[in-house]
């Protein structure tokens, strides 16, 4: 299973690091529920990804999740409170790891479509993206 991904950024690039986020996409989901997938590049201090949010015209719900393996050996997937993001780091979320699900569909997700979402960080730190619904 693919977990999230901690790389450290090197300090040879000069200048400081600020929170962004990077690479928002989801797949087509034709089903109640459909999975956010992207990069949260660390700042200059260790923050944490508290919530996601999205217009109620994309989703009723939505939640930080993590790919896990249960006691069976079945894949499943559980909600988590937060993200930790260290600074200078990148952490990604990926298929199979830690991912932004959104529950309850308001409409099918079709390649080409855009919507927004809102990021909020437990410093107050509120980032908002656009995600992309691509083939990945």
């Amino acid at each position: 299973v693919v977990m999230a991904v901690l790389a450290l950024k090197g300090g040879a690039c000069g200048g400081e690091a600020t929170l962004g986020v990077t690479e928002a996409r989801s797949r087509p989901a034709i089903g109640p529920n459909g999975a956010v997938y992207l990069t949260i590049e660390g700042g200059v201090v260790d923050t944490a990804l508290l919530e996601v949010s999205a217009p109620s015209s994309v989703s009723a719900m939505v939640e930080i999740h993590q790919t896990v393996i249960r006691d069976d050996g079945a894949m499943g997937m559980t909600p988590i409170s937060h993200v930790e993001i260290p600074a200078d780091s990148t952490v990604m979320m990926v298929p199979g790891g830690m991912h932004v699900m959104l529950i309850d569909l308001a409409e099918p997700l079709a390649l080409g479509d855009t919507f927004d979402m809102t990021l909020t960080f437990d410093d107050g730190t509120e980032l908002a993206t656009t995600v992309e619904v691509r083939d990945e």
